[in-house]
């Protein structure tokens, strides 16, 4: 018995000691081949095995030249394993480290892009009014905020043009919900809440379509809550810039505007 203990351990400190050549030899490797490597297990899908050998380049070449390429690289491979919040974090980290390189551009592009997925099933659901009452839109928002960050700083990278385009359509569809949320409010007889969000609507988001509705939403509020004067006023300037607006016609009826033929 005493033999087979003696024997386990110069087994086992035998593997501990190859192990540890091995380690000892890869961490005399140049960065370049850390990087090389790294490269590899990402373009082979294989994001785990490429963040770490990102992350011993940057553990043995903290200031060389390509520690910060490695940096942004790991929030790429993050977001491709599908850990958005490593993706953020890692993002986040070069953005504080390197605030000045221009490859920051490129670390508010992705983590805008993380959030812009990470609720995909709202985003693709933006004129499904019933789907998108009541939906977390954190992610959005942040999203939102990451893009319209890299557009104000950094106007001529190439990430600029599409992260416009995503600042459009994220625009339009936080515009779209909280209208959606404004109608629920109003069908449930909440009024004051009901102008309250169409406010937000035309303050935040006042090139969007959505604001006819913001308008037209907010005037019947103030008509059913008795502020005859605010009604009036909020209908005349839905009439004077969205004259098509259907609520018009509802605001006809409700006689806060006067009939098509009245002088």
């Amino acid at each position: 018995m005493r033999r087979l203990i003696r024997l386990c351990l110069i087994v086992g400190l035998a593997s501990l000691a190859a192990c540890g050549r091995v380690h000892h030899k890869v961490h005399h490797w140049p960065a370049s081949r850390f990087y090389a490597h790294g490269i590899a297990a990402l373009k082979s899908a294989n994001y785990p095995r490429a963040i770490r050998f990102f992350q011993d380049l940057e553990a043995d070449y903290p200031y060389g030249r390509y520690a910060a390429q490695a940096e942004i690289v790991i929030a790429y491979a993050y977001y491709k394993s599908g850990a958005p919040t490593a993706a953020i974090g890692a993002a986040r980290r070069f953005i504080r480290l390197h605030p000045a390189d221009p490859r920051a551009a490129y670390a508010y592009y992705l983590e805008g892009l993380v959030d812009f997925t990470k609720n995909r099933g709202v985003i693709e659901k933006v004129f499904g009014v019933n789907q998108l009452r009541g939906r977390d839109t954190t992610a959005a928002r942040a999203a939102l905020r990451a893009f319209e960050t890299l557009v104000k700083k950094y106007p001529q990278s190439r990430y600029a043009v599409d992260a416009a385009e995503r600042i459009n359509y994220l625009t339009d569809m936080l515009a779209r919900n909280n209208i959606a949320v404004a109608r629920y409010y109003y069908i449930h007889g909440a009024y004051v809440a009901t102008a309250a969000r169409c406010k937000r609507v035309i303050e935040h988001y006042p090139r969007t379509p959505a604001v006819a509705d913001a308008l037209g939403l907010m005037a019947m509020a103030y008509e059913r809550m008795d502020m005859t004067h605010l009604s009036r006023d909020t209908a005349r300037v839905l009439l004077r810039n969205f004259p098509k607006s259907p609520y018009v016609r509802a605001l006809r009826h409700a006689h806060v505007l006067p009939a098509r033929n009245a002088h």
